[in-house]
């Protein structure tokens, strides 16, 4: 099964299992079918065209099935359009990538690691930083030389790498679930985001936050969608609407609000968010788009309310994509816990720090 949480250079793995399976056999055996069932889309961004080559030979198997040549196809169709989206849309666009960010979390078990990370790009993000921390320290507590070398690193490779800082709402919310845990490590986790927190590199103020709820979801029609199995949950795509008027804009005369929109894509294989900045997409939507707005500025979440025994109640942050609740179970160990999307449900962190001609609200609607 791990071999299935690989990705990127180690995708070699997968290609030769396949490749000496297809080799060998007419059919596709059960063990070439079930890593095309639960493979990491974020392996074929690399040699690309090799991939579509062996999917061609797995296509004139003399004796694959209908079923097991529907799979095929849907790969397929993946690698030649979602696969292509990922690897083209620039950094002006693209918010989320669940394959890229899951291959990170399942590789990254040290601080070390997360440096790793960072240095390489596999992510630009200290929200999914602080993420992996979490994951961490449910494994182990480091010691406070480590923790000291670890800041140093990162804060230098945040300023090497332009990673997104996190919002301060974001570690407050945790920071306030965390005060709740009888883990011995919870005190000294709880002193590194703080760090986090007061450190103008590795996080953002309020008062440079603006934090944005999603005014509504549209649905988009999906086109030749194929038949599901039982195991698979169905294809979706929709625009997340967020009405914005960024503190850079001045006076606006375009029809309707400004806004932005997000197209979340979710199927079997992946989950992406992409930021829409061509005006064919915002027809009929009552929002328009401004070029100042950039997916640079923008850290997506989801707020989550936590119903401890007893009635209390905490707000938590989620990131689209990431199983990121479970570490709950860890830190409130032996705590029956309710979750339901909170109130705000999907939120918008806009970084205004570079026009701080406005002042912050803690929400706009």
């Amino acid at each position: 099964y791990h071999l299935l949480q690989l990705g990127g250079s180690n995708s070699w793995i997968f290609y030769k299992t396949l490749s000496e399976s297809v080799a060998r056999n007419s059919y596709l055996s059960k063990n070439a079918l079930f890593l095309l069932r639960n493979i990491n889309l974020w392996c074929f961004q690399v040699d690309r065209e090799k991939w579509l080559k062996l999917f061609d030979q797995i296509s004139d198997l003399a004796d694959i099935s209908v079923s097991d040549l529907r799979i095929t196809q849907k790969l397929l169709i993946t690698i030649c359009t979602d696969c292509t989206i990922n690897i083209t849309v620039s950094a002006k666009t693209l918010l989320n990538d669940y394959n890229k960010t899951k291959s990170c979390f399942d590789n990254c078990e040290t601080l070390a690691d997360i440096v790793k990370a960072l240095y390489e790009k596999q992510t630009d993000s200290m929200c999914e930083v602080v993420l992996l921390l979490l994951n961490v320290f449910m494994k182990f507590s480091p010691s406070q030389k480590v923790i000291d070398r670890f800041i140093s690193y990162t804060e230098k490779l945040c300023e090497e790498k332009q990673v997104k800082r996190i919002p301060w709402q974001i570690l407050d919310q945790i920071i306030a679930t965390l005060k709740h845990s009888t883990r011995d490590n919870a005190k000294n986790f709880i002193s590194l985001l703080n760090r986090i927190k007061q450190n103008t590199m590795l996080s953002n103020s309020n008062r440079k936050n603006i934090v944005i709820k999603q005014d509504r979801e549209e649905e988009v029609n999906l086109v030749n969608e194929i038949e599901l199995t039982k195991d698979e949950r169905p294809e979706r795509k929709y625009k997340s609407i967020y009405k914005f008027k960024h503190p850079g804009i001045g006076e606006c005369t375009k029809p309707g609000e400004c806004g932005f929109i997000i197209l979340h894509h979710d199927n079997n294989l992946t989950m992406t968010g992409e930021l829409l900045t061509d005006e064919e997409d915002y027809k009929g939507t009552g929002v328009h788009y401004h070029d100042i707005i950039s997916a640079q500025d923008i850290c997506l979440f989801g707020v989550y309310e936590l119903i401890l025994p007893g009635g209390t109640r905490l707000n938590t942050s989620y990131l689209p994509g990431v199983v990121s609740l479970k570490w709950t179970a860890y830190w409130l160990p032996g705590r029956k816990i309710d979750f339901k999307f909170g109130t705000l449900g999907w939120c918008v962190a806009y970084n205004v720090s570079d026009n701080m001609v406005a002042k912050c609200l803690p929400i706009q609607a």
